[in-house]
């Protein structure tokens, strides 16, 4: 009869920042491999595993010498690299280009200093796990899939499979990651006590969380127990070994994300969540604006960018659940990626002017670049400077021209600066930008006596009413709702359909103890008019509370605002004048603690509409019964060819109720308050503690009934074209076109240059097959999808080859 083996994994999960800063994980890494490393060298049979390529980096940069005995150690097969990726993650918020960086960084780094990536990925920490993680997995060259949350789910291994249908063997992990100092045994015989017939078993050990790994105790505890059990195969391992000896024949699928716990963390602190989604959309913007330049440039800075990104997305600092300062930190790294990018973007912008013609006598040039395949219609906003400052009794009104010499609609607005003379202005026009390029506009100034701003609009006692070919929208004046939202006659929104609801939460950033937040406080009631002017400043003036600030021959913009206990809200919405979606933005300003504010959506979909959201390369049917869920640029109901959807600009939590969407703003938790089961309160009560997302919160959303193309949708409202009112040289040639896909249903996920060719990556957003044409540089290449397929391609030559997602060849 063959033994039972028992695999024991020692690690040391080491959290680079959360109760505390960089520089303190820096020191406890430099630590934790120190004494890792002593440890393998002294003890024969001992393994230690260690992951995140950032620590690795901190050993290299601060101490060469203890990176040089770890190069050794793992030559010998006494270290091994655990997962390969740059860090552990949040695999649930990021896009799937994202959790792509996160692998090729970290490989890169492996190959590079090590000559090898192991073939299991690991993410212990992780708050939930995306099902469009496994198309990545196994197209990035990983086999196997190592997490521990959520935790209660039994202990075991099983085949995940992935919307296009690829499978990873994956391992739910024992009780924890990490043990307690002298308590590694009890772990090991509590799971034998737990699984005494499973023939192939693995156990981690080591002390966590802030570093440690291998105590004296420990080891000498596990040694001893093996030498008194030789009924059994106990050997110090790793996870390629464990999976490697796992039968897959014997293993049930499962066919579906790995949620839901910590639902707290798809909302706490907006602003990094924010950040986050503004940098993977302006890395994705700096990547194809390079190609397509063709500028040099540092990629060192390019390089810094990305990591800056990826650091971000540890599983402490976007889910929300780390100190303040952390947080603080956070943003600081998120504004230095985006300042890096922002150079280059600027650089390959005036690089992609080149052979635009001079401006004419009176012309302003307005140039596009359009960073998609497809050609964009869309409201497009520019800014720009009058040659002088002008304090006649006049305004200067802005006309827009496309390229052919036809006035756009357009409009004059408010500009970001608030001066009361006739200098910056404000354009808003409606036209098409071409795919993957430069598209002109020229901008003539009229001088026009008696200009009205705002235009006169629709409206009675009641009512503000807009209107289009298609569509009619009304707002109560006595509530500041949507009374009505209809599309070709058919109502959208049901009396009242839009409102902002506060619930009870409590101190806890996480969500541990919730899957839910349905204990409703109240909702936000329009301010009366002497309140509105009082909270703008202006307690003499007469403007109502819902006031139109914007009406022209392009759209019109309402503002309400609104109070809930010490908490204010003023919501502008955006009416279209070319389009049927209607706009919603939301400015929070926030006083209350403990409490949890969504945007509630009562829409007049079937009360058996499917929820949906989107993840990470896939859309997936989420939970309907007011539990947290978590999505990306967009969520919405369903019910046959009729649809609801709500596009984001950087949310990722809220809930489903029936026919109600219900979006979660913000909570005002306190930082790092973890819930314990001792009985004690989760903050002392004896202080007024530092609260997440209090002040002032901006969130936008798109709300988009049935649309036909929503992923496309979302990645437009969330990746706008590049606009600049800029008088090009005249010199040089105008560049070549970028690429070109003739399906909206296909998605360009990145399009950036390698030391092989251009890679380009491309990914079916249906659940059913689709197929394109893919043109650029002069070659056209044919693709078919299965559902929610990712293709990726390295074009060299006139030759599109395919490969993996790391630009390998299969």
């Amino acid at each position: 009869m063959q033994k039972r083996k028992i695999h024991l994994l020692c690690n040391a999960h080491l959290d680079p920042v959360w109760l505390w800063q960089r520089t303190e994980g820096m020191g406890e890494a430099l630590s934790t491999f120190r004494i890792a490393a002593d440890f393998c060298e002294r003890y024969d049979n001992f393994i230690f595993n260690h992951n995140e390529a950032v620590l690795y980096e901190w050993v290299m940069e601060n101490e060469p010498e203890l990176f040089e005995r770890i190069k050794k150690l793992v030559k010998a097969g006494k270290w091994k690299i655990m997962g390969g990726w740059y860090l552990q993650p949040d695999v649930i918020m990021p896009c799937g280009e994202s959790v792509i960086r996160q692998i090729r960084v970290g490989n890169e780094f492996f190959k590079k200093h090590f000559g090898y990536v192991p073939k299991t990925s690991i993410n212990f920490d992780s708050f939930g796990h995306s099902k469009g993680l496994v198309q990545i997995l196994k197209k990035c060259g990983y086999d196997h899939y190592a997490y521990l949350r959520p935790r209660d789910v039994e202990c075991r291994p099983f085949i995940w499979k992935g919307f296009d249908g690829s499978q990873v063997k994956a391992y739910k992990m024992y009780d924890w990651y990490n043990t307690p100092k002298g308590r590694a045994l009890e772990r090991i015989e509590n799971y034998l006590k737990d699984f005494p017939e499973r023939e192939v078993n693995m156990i981690t050990w080591g002390i966590g969380n802030h570093g440690g790994g291998p105590s004296e105790k420990d080891l000498n505890d596990i040694n001893n127990f093996i030498n008194q059990n030789k009924d059994m195969e106990i050997v110090h391992s790793d996870f390629d070994t464990y999976f490697n000896e796992i039968d897959e024949n014997k293993l049930e699928t499962v066919d579906s994300s790995l949620m839901h716990c910590m639902v707290g963390c798809y909302t706490s602190m907006v602003r990094v969540k924010q950040g986050h989604r503004n940098l993977e959309n302006r890395l994705s913007l700096c990547e194809r604006m390079l190609c397509q330049s063709g500028v040099d440039y540092d990629e060192k800075d390019m390089r810094n960018a990305e990591k800056a990104l990826l650091f971000t997305e540890f599983h402490d600092v976007l889910p929300g659940s780390a100190v303040k300062k952390t947080e603080e930190d956070s943003l600081r790294l998120i504004g230095y990626g985006d300042e890096l990018v922002d150079k280059l973007i600027a650089k390959s912008f005036f690089k992609l002017c080149q052979g635009q013609p001079k401006a004419k006598e009176g012309e302003i040039p307005v140039l596009v670049y359009n960073p998609h395949p497809y050609p964009v219609e869309a409201d497009f906003e520019v800014e720009f400077q009058l040659a002088e400052q002008n304090f006649k009794d006049e305004i200067t009104v802005g006309k827009i021209r496309d390229e052919n010499g036809n006035i756009v609609p357009c409009q004059n607005e408010k500009e970001d600066c608030t001066m009361s003379w006739d200098w910056r202005k404000k354009i808003v026009f409606h036209a098409v930008a071409k795919p993957m390029g430069i598209t002109r506009f020229d901008c003539e100034l009229y001088p026009t006596p008696q200009y009205v701003k705002v235009k006169p609009w629709n409206e009675d006692e009641n009512y503000i009413l807009l209107e289009n070919k298609n569509t009619v929208v009304k707002i109560n004046k006595k509530t500041g709702l949507v009374d009505k939202y209809s599309i070709n006659g058919i109502d959208m929104l049901k009396n009242g359909g839009i409102k902002i609801k506060a619930y009870k939460d409590d101190e806890d950033p996480w969500g541990m103890k919730v899957l839910s937040f349905k204990e409703c406080l109240g909702e936000f009631k329009l301010l009366s008019d002497e309140e509105a002017n009082e909270k703008r400043g202006y307690p003499e003036e007469k403007v109502p509370a819902v006031s139109v600030i914007e009406n022209g021959e392009l759209r019109t913009k309402v503002q309400a605002m609104f109070k809930y206990s010490d908490s204010y809200a003023v919501v502008t919405y955006t009416f279209s004048k070319e389009s049927s979606y209607l706009d919603v933005d939301v400015k929070m300003l926030t006083s209350d603690v403990h409490t949890i504010f969504k945007l509630c959506i009562d829409t007049t979909m079937p009360e058996d509409s499917l929820a949906m959201a989107q993840t990470m390369f896939g859309t997936e049917e989420v939970y309907k019964d007011e539990n947290e869920i978590a999505f990306q640029k967009w969520c919405g109901l369903k019910s046959g060819n009729k649809t609801f959807s709500v596009i984001n600009g950087g949310t990722y939590g809220g809930s489903f109720d029936e026919n109600k969407i219900n979006i979660s703003l913000l909570r005002t938790a306190v930082y790092a308050a973890h819930p314990n089961d001792v009985g004690r309160p989760n903050a002392p009560h004896d202080r007024m503690h530092e609260h997440l997302d209090m002040g002032e919160r901006d969130f936008k959303f798109r709300l988009a009934p049935n649309s036909e193309f929503i992923d496309y949708e979302a990645e437009i409202f969330n990746q706008k074209p590049f606009v600049l009112a800029f008088f090009p040289s005249g010199n040089g040639k105008l560049p070549k076109d970028g690429a070109i896909i003739d399906n909206k249903n296909i998605l360009l996920s990145t399009f950036r240059k390698t030391d092989e060719g251009m890679l380009i990556r491309l990914y079916n957003s249906k659940d059913n097959a689709e197929k394109c044409k893919l043109f650029y540089d002069g070659a056209e290449n044919e693709v078919e999808f299965n559902p929610f397929e990712v293709k990726t391609f390295v074009k060299v030559g006139c030759e599109f080859k395919e490969t993996n997602m790391l630009g390998e060849q299969k």
